[in-house]
């Protein structure tokens, strides 16, 4: 009994090991998408390594809730949702580049994986990551 109680008491001592935005700072380039009735995952499956290559992190919500990442983490996904609600009103989608600001941000209809890897591809970081 005592060693359940000992147990008990240290899972509750371990610290939380959610995500924040800031444990992604260069490291991850994020899209946060807020869509409704659509799914990133057949986008994502065919560019896996265009994907892996510009180091990117996918978090996806549906009308405000939150469904997954494309990460292996757990993650704070308030923080997430907070960034994309404080963006503009009309954005469904926002691009959070490698220093943790917003890159680009667009309607939902507007939503390109092409388009973002272009627009990734014209930041001087990732000129830096080409060239090396």
């Amino acid at each position: 009994m005592k060693s359940f109680m000992l147990l008990a008491v240290l899972l509750f001592m371990i610290p939380d090991t959610s995500k924040t935005l800031e444990d992604f700072r260069w490291k991850k380039r994020i899209v946060i998408s807020n869509f409704t009735d659509l799914s990133i995952d057949s986008l994502l499956a065919s560019s896996e390594t265009q994907i892996e290559e510009r180091k990117m992190l996918f978090v996806e919500f549906e009308k405000s809730k939150f469904i997954k990442s494309s990460g292996d983490d757990k993650i704070e996904f308030e923080a997430f949702l907070e960034v994309l609600a404080n963006t503009k009103p009309t954005s469904d989608w926002i691009l959070i580049g490698l220093d943790g600001g917003v890159k680009a941000s667009g309607a939902q209809k507007d939503f390109s994986l092409v388009k973002i890897f272009r627009l990734i591809d014209q930041m001087p970081m990732r000129q830096t990551e080409i060239g090396d």
